[in-house]
């Protein structure tokens, strides 16, 4: 397996097997794009990763802010669905993946585990589209194109710089096009 993918492994969690990719010289953005690959296939033609279920969870695991994790922490359960058994036995999917500030996600509640699976990978991968997702910092005669951080231990990555709003969106319209064109308002 390539270090992009051995990379993704860890960050992820899991790959499906369509997303296991060789790059020779992957670029600086390669965990980003390791993440996207992770996502990418189409729900209909993957099979769901398995999770884990009823994992045992490190002490106050959802009652501590993401910034005071430690690296170990976050290099184990970030970005990493897993299901908790409901008394009624269905399965809560949650994920540690910074849709809260001080806890794991809730992404949803399914009825049996393979359905637990289908529902961590669509609701993880719709969460990762929405974070890597470029937005705009306005400064005093520049705007600059940045994409958040996708983990607490980890900077903005600052792409590019402009003197006008209109040319940084020319520029996000050239370089990320919009993921999900349906959703956009009618013009």
């Amino acid at each position: 397996m390539s270090s992009l993918a051995l990379e993704a492994q860890r960050t992820c969690g899991y790959l499906t097997s369509r997303a296991r990719v060789q790059i020779e010289n992957p670029p600086d953005l390669a965990p980003i794009l390791s993440r996207f690959l992770a996502f990418s296939t189409r729900s209909e033609d993957a099979m769901p990763s398995r999770i884990p279920l009823d994992p045992k969870l490190p002490k106050a695991f959802d009652a501590t802010p993401n910034e005071e994790r430690s690296k170990a922490q976050l290099d184990q359960w970030w970005d990493r669905p897993f299901g908790l058994t409901r008394p009624d036995g269905r399965i809560e999917v949650r994920c540690l993946n910074g849709g809260a500030w001080d806890r794991s996600t809730h992404l949803g509640i399914a009825d049996d585990y393979d359905a637990a699976c289908a529902l961590a990978e669509a609701k993880q991968a719709e969460w990762l589209r929405f974070r890597e997702q470029p937005c705009t910092c306005l400064d005093v005669g520049r705007v600059t194109v940045v994409r958040q951080p996708q983990r607490p231990d980890e900077q903005m990555l600052e792409l590019a710089s402009f003197p006008t709003a209109e040319a940084a969106t020319d520029y996000l319209r050239a370089n990320f096009p919009d993921p999900n064109p349906q959703a956009r308002p009618p013009a």
